[in-house]
């Protein structure tokens, strides 16, 4: 997950809305980097923080926050809403977390499925006359350790992923990519808004 700018706002609220009436659902998990900026608070994001907040708490019975790396300085606001950050949420041993930290560095106890989110993954595609494409897709597979693995891809249109299939495993952001699964493995779900969903084959068959 990630900050939405102020452009973009009403259009991810409607989205969030549609998704909503369809599933029926009702809480809503944001796994990380609600907030854009690394430190501080500028006023516009806090506007528009109040504003997701003010939506998110009335039209879900639940909002669950993982904290991301760039969820600083969000406490105050939170706190006008009853919000707070969480460092990971796990329910039936589906683990969230947003992924910047090793998992085994915290204390999150058994799961069988881990979500992460901070990579951003998204697939570079050439078609035939060379023309260059980025796509942004949901990677799934199982780490080294047997866990199953969802990556998820970035929320908001604006924010630039990682291109998963011509990025070195090495400069990977997410510790649990570069550490604790074989990349190649991993299968790409295209997940472009009004398209329809895409299965690639493994990103080894990719690069």
């Amino acid at each position: 997950g990630n900050y939405v700018p102020p452009v973009q706002l009403d259009q991810t609220l409607e989205e969030i809305e549609e998704s909503r009436d369809r599933t029926g659902a009702s809480r809503l998990l944001v796994n990380g980097d609600i907030k854009n900026q690394f430190s501080g608070t500028r006023f516009t994001e806090s506007s528009e923080l109040e504003e997701f907040f003010e939506f998110a708490t009335d039209a879900f019975d639940e909002v669950i926050l993982v904290r991301g790396n760039h969820d600083n300085f969000v406490d105050e606001i939170l706190g006008r809403y009853g919000l707070e950050l969480h460092p990971f949420f796990k329910e039936d041993g589906v683990l969230f977390v947003h992924g910047h930290k090793k998992v085994d560095k915290m204390d999150v106890g058994d799961y069988e499925t881990l979500v992460v989110g901070h990579e951003h993954p998204a697939l570079a595609i050439k078609d035939e006359v060379g023309v260059r494409e980025k796509i942004r897709v949901l990677l799934h597979g199982e780490t080294e350790d047997g866990q199953n693995l969802v990556v998820l891809p970035a929320f908001a249109e604006a924010a630039s992923g990682t291109e998963v299939n011509e990025t070195p495993v090495s400069q990977l952001l997410c510790p649990v990519l570069r550490n604790r699964t074989n990349v190649s493995n991993l299968k790409a779900i295209a997940m472009e808004r009004d398209a329809e969903t895409l299965e690639f084959p493994r990103l080894g068959k990719l690069s």
